[in-house]
């Protein structure tokens, strides 16, 4: 679904970077002094920069148990400190994606779904230039 949307984009002029949330490797935080004072991890500097630059996000994710997977919240987690944001960890008021637009895409799987049980725990983020929603 996601190879489908960027190729899209990409036909129509769009310029389409890619976060694939699974392949990348990063610790997931430990504590809130951790979150608040501790240092994003250089394998995900690259993404903060893509979202920065981005002017339109698409999320593709799989509803796991409910919810997205832990893995994906993680990488909310160290993507968005608050060093990141400018903000407290208590308050994100800084509005650092002002002004964007952005679409969310949640498929679901669950382990009983046959051959999908054994699909990896997929999050594709992709981020647009001169993106009109």
């Amino acid at each position: 679904m996601a190879a489908s949307y960027r190729a899209g984009a990409e036909q129509s002029g769009h310029t389409v970077r890619q976060i694939n949330v699974a392949e990348l490797d990063f610790p997931l935080l430990r504590s809130q002094k951790d979150f608040e004072f501790g240092s994003v991890p250089a394998s995900l500097k690259p993404a903060q920069d893509d979202i920065v630059w981005a002017e339109h996000i698409m999320l593709f994710f799989a509803l796991w148990a409910g919810d997205m997977s832990a893995l994906l919240k993680g990488f909310f987690e160290q993507t968005f400190r608050p060093d990141f944001t400018g903000a407290s960890a208590s308050h994100f008021g800084k509005k650092l994606l002002s002004g964007r637009t952005a679409r969310i895409v949640v498929t679901i799987i669950y382990p009983w779904a046959g051959p999908l049980a054994a699909s990896p725990v997929v999050a594709v983020l992709l981020a647009f230039d001169r993106f009109q929603a």
